[in-house]
């Protein structure tokens, strides 16, 4: 299991041997999710169909987007990422 380090802006260097089997490109953007004390990283996919109908969130901004109860400013869409990280 190959052990990596953190840098001091919080940044880790995926292994080369795992982004090449992986297929993973540089600047590719990737979803890091905590399950217990384990961080697992994955390829950020396709946004589907349940996906919307199960957050009220993202139906309101993709289905109706002229129709969105929600104000999309910069401080929502900040608020929103720091839910994201805390949770």
């Amino acid at each position: 299991m190959p052990v990596v380090k953190v840098d001091e802006k919080g940044r880790i260097q995926l292994p080369k041997g795992l982004r090449h089997e992986l297929g993973i490109k540089a600047r590719q953007s990737l979803v890091v999710q905590k399950q217990g004390d384990l961080l697992t990283v994955g390829r950020v996919g396709k946004i589907g169909k349940a996906d919307v109908k199960n957050d009220p969130l993202l139906r309101d901004i993709i289905l109706h987007p002229l129709k969105g109860k929600v104000k999309i400013t910069k401080e929502f869409l900040d608020k929103l990422e720091e839910e994201q990280w805390s949770s």
